[in-house]
């Protein structure tokens, strides 16, 4: 997020539905791939985001199963945010193996998309994972571990060129989905056109392990074929939820008052999905919402903005759903009436 000061966010984010880890993108530490890439030995020893690995190093990261907890340096919230408070839901996140294997690269420049440094990376983050539970479960009942994957969209585009022997988008999912803990809610945050996202037929964010999927709105309109709507729709029918980013994570993406952005930016989203065939019933107790992606382009005074006026997007989320789905009935009614009519009609004639 766009505070400097690590400990600031602690007490607004504590007052909000679902409190969270959060991550200050302007310490150099907290990088979404250098906090968790940290653990492995000899990282960055050649410069930026740059790690080779040896065949001792690669054994001690997938051969052992042991939790791996990060340090306060590189992740402050996750020790600030656990003061003695008891949480009944929380949320934290993690970087997806896919986009730590597209934004690391051995010392000659090659980026690690390998079938082995997905397999390295994907037993870094279950061992993480574990790690983040085990430290959060003393005070949390409910925890939600959202994985954040930026560059699945580009390693989808590289296996679809044959860049990536061996390794398959649906062995990607499946071994992501495996990362998960026992008891945790899963998560999923793709950054890119999740319209998008289809291989062969196959949608892995509607036809995968049912998890909260988060979807950006602002940049992309949820306008859908009849496939992906029904994909859709089964997915919530199976338990999945959405996270909705209709809110703009940038000051520049505001042109009116926060509140009134987001009643429009819902409108606009429930209706166009609505129209492309998503049951929006199924909406009202499967979703949340949230922003476009992270806060970390944000200023301070936007963040706290965000957080103090999220006491009310419940409100406006029901308001706007139950006027769109007032007219959606209102509209489904008078078109039977008029069938009706026009069937007495016809048979009289």
């Amino acid at each position: 997020m766009g505070e400097l000061d690590p400990p600031v966010p602690v007490e607004y984010i504590k007052k909000i539905a679902l409190p969270y880890t959060y991550a200050i993108t302007s310490l150099r530490e907290e990088d979404m791939i250098r906090q968790f890439a940290a653990l492995v030995e000899d990282y960055e020893e050649q410069g930026d985001f740059i790690l080779d690995v040896d065949l001792q190093t690669y054994r001690e990261i997938t051969s052992d199963d042991g939790p791996l907890l990060l340090d306060k340096e590189h992740s402050h919230s996750l020790y600030l945010m656990m003061d003695g408070t008891k949480y009944s839901n929380f949320k934290s996140q993690q970087t997806a193996p896919a986009t730590m294997c597209f934004s690391t690269r051995d010392s000659g420049g090659k980026q690690h998309i390998t079938k082995n440094m997905f397999h390295f990376f994907q037993r870094l983050m279950t061992r993480v994972a574990q790690g983040q539970i085990n430290h959060l479960r003393k005070s949390c009942e409910r925890i939600i571990l959202c994985q954040d994957d930026p560059g699945f969209g580009f390693v989808i585009d590289m296996i679809g060129r044959d860049l990536v022997p061996g390794l398959t988008v649906r062995e990607i999912i499946e071994r992501t989905d495996r990362i998960y803990p026992d008891g945790v809610i899963p998560a999923f945050h793709y950054c890119d056109d999740w319209r998008q996202v289809e291989v062969d037929g196959w949608y892995p964010l509607w036809e995968s392990k049912p998890k909260i999927t988060h979807i950006d709105l602002v940049r992309y309109s949820p306008e859908l074929d009849q496939t992906q709507a029904e994909k859709v729709n089964d997915f919530l029918k199976k338990g999945g939820g959405l996270a909705l980013g209709v809110l703009p994570n940038v000051d520049d993406g505001y042109s009116d008052p926060l509140l009134k952005t987001l009643e429009t930016n819902l409108n606009d989203s429930f209706k166009r999905l609505n129209e492309s065939g998503v049951d929006i019933g199924l909406l009202r107790t499967s979703t949340m919402i949230s922003t476009q992606c992270g806060l970390s382009g944000a200023s301070p005074a936007l963040c706290r903005e965000i957080h103090a006026e999220s006491l009310q997007f419940q409100e406006i989320f029901f308001q706007t759903l139950d006027r769109i789905q007032w007219f959606h009935n209102y509209t489904y009614s008078m078109e039977m009436a008029r069938g009706i009519v026009l069937v007495e009609y016809v048979a009289r004639e």
